[in-house]
């Protein structure tokens, strides 16, 4: 039989991890958006998008 209080106990540490991390990876992906949006490639592709048209990203 397993122990009732370990089971519960476990799995809300391992929940308490899993909501750390999903915040640190979304912290993360808002700082790499905020760069990219000011990148020339992100206009680039708002421009293209605009004019319906392929953008020519640079990789700048």
């Amino acid at each position: 039989a397993s122990a009732p209080l370990a089971v519960v106990s476990v799995r809300e540490t391992l929940r308490m991890g899993l909501a750390d991390r999903v915040r640190a990876a979304t912290d993360r992906e808002l700082q790499e958006q905020n760069w990219l949006m000011r990148t020339e490639d992100a206009k680039e592709g708002i421009k293209a998008t605009a004019e319906r048209r392929p953008a020519n990203f640079a990789g700048k």
